[in-house]
């Protein structure tokens, strides 16, 4: 009863026009002792200034979520361009570096071998281009993931060397390295730990003059284990060095410069020692005197480990002998070039360039292992596996010009044993067949 006479007094009230609207209000009724109606109260404060705040908090909300939801699709489509560019940069990569495998093992005359030695080197300095500019965008995005595992220091150190030494060979440069007798092992991704060592090599090599020598020497202290590259280059002046790892940064950026690249790559060797912990910091006597790399990863991560000496002959013509390879991808010049690879080194290889049909001939076959692209159109590789699963129980490798971690991750989740990326090199891949053949 008390709270229907409150309502009908309310109305009155509004409808005399004597409450602002919107507004808040209470209303008290004073009640005698027996049941009468004595009084009524009410307290009206103007609500305007209040809705016209949740009026515009309600805006800014709607605001700041459409935002978040165009930079969300902004990362995301950024994300698909640079998956398609590192898949068609690296497709045509994988052909031309293969086909180098291939013609450097057959009979050249010596202008010929020069010639494949010429745009191998040139194919592996695109290679690293498309590295560096993706590894750059991982960096600014902050989706640049390192695999943490114990890795002996020498162990990188060693395949860094052994990939960049015809380059260096081909400027008559010679990489001093004398292996300790105890690598120190750290705690970290051995191919992002190679990525440094390259890199900087790679930046003493194209700085030095024909004939230098570069020194490389791996050690350990009471700090940790300390890397340094020594070389004979044009050095450092003093006014660049505060700008030497910033990204971009080149001492000579006119048309007229003597030296290419994109000014990235010791940018990135910071970034990767700064994400194991360490640090990096360059020295020079001055211009033409030569600079030194100095890294330090942390004591911590340090323990005593074997060091590790590296097969440098090739790969041996019957490596894989006796072992069935189906090779699937739709890109007919990489297809070609790997099956011939892998057919010189013996392999008896199954090419295809469709996965229509594919079971049949895949079971009649009966394959060692398999081979699958996973960018291809009408099926992807993870689906082509699933099904071939169903028949087929052997390891299969996913050859991908998709080199991503999550790639990698996602290959690896979806059935197949190994994830190698376009370009890959003639030894890693054969040793990657063997280890799943037996």
């Amino acid at each position: 009863m008390a709270t229907l006479l409150s309502m009908l007094a309310w109305r009155v009230v509004v409808a005399a026009g004597i409450a602002p609207s919107p507004a808040f209000t209470t209303v008290i009724a004073i009640w005698g002792a027996v049941g009468a109606l004595l009084a009524m109260y009410f307290f009206s404060r103007d609500a305007t200034r209040r809705a016209q705040v949740e009026a515009e908090r309600d805006a800014l909300f709607r605001s700041e979520h459409e935002a978040r939801q165009d930079a969300e699709l902004a990362s995301a489509t950024k994300d698909r361009f640079l998956a398609t560019l590192s898949h068609e940069l690296r497709t045509p990569l994988a052909s031309i570096l293969s086909w180098c495998a291939i013609l450097r093992n057959s009979e050249q005359s010596k202008k010929g071998q020069q010639g494949i030695e010429v745009i191998e080197r040139n194919a592996r300095g695109q290679a690293r281009l498309v590295e560096d500019l993706l590894d750059a965008t991982r960096i600014q995005t902050g989706t640049l993931h390192l695999e943490h595992a114990a890795v002996p220091l020498v162990r990188p150190l060693e395949a860094a060397i052994e990939a960049l030494r015809p380059q260096a060979e081909s400027k008559e440069i010679t990489l001093v390295f004398q292996p300790p007798q105890q690598s120190p092992q750290v705690l970290g991704d051995f191919v992002r730990l190679q990525q440094v060592v390259s890199n900087l090599l790679i930046n003493a090599i194209k700085f030095s003059p024909a004939g230098a020598r570069v020194w490389i020497d791996l050690g350990a202290d009471a700090e940790g284990a300390m890397l340094s590259i020594r070389d004979e280059g044009i050095g450092i002046a003093d006014e660049f060095m505060p700008r030497l790892f910033s990204p971009f940064q080149q001492a000579d950026g006119t048309l007229t410069r003597h030296y290419g690249g994109l000014g990235l790559g010791l940018s990135i060797v910071s970034t990767l020692v700064r994400l194991h912990g360490g640090t990096v910091q360059a020295t020079s006597p001055g211009v033409g005197k030569g600079s030194t790399f100095i890294v330090r990863l942390p004591a911590r991560a340090v323990s005593s480990a074997p060091t590790h000496v590296p097969d440098a002959s090739r790969v041996a013509a019957d490596a894989l002998c006796g072992v069935r390879v189906v090779v699937l991808d739709d890109e007919p010049d990489v297809l070609l070039a790997v099956a011939t690879l892998l057919e010189e080194r013996g392999a008896t290889v199954l090419p295809l360039a469709t996965a229509e049909g594919i079971t049949d001939v895949v079971t009649s076959f009966a394959p060692s292992v398999l081979v699958l692209d996973i960018s291809m159109p009408g099926e992807d590789g993870y689906s082509v596996l699933q099904r071939l699963r169903q028949t087929v129980k052997v390891p299969a490798i996913s050859l991908t010009a998709h080199a991503r971690l999550e790639d990698r991750d996602m290959a690896l989740s979806r059935g197949f044993q190994a994830h190698l990326n376009k370009p890959v090199s003639e030894k890693t891949l054969i040793a990657t067949i063997q280890s799943l053949t037996g």
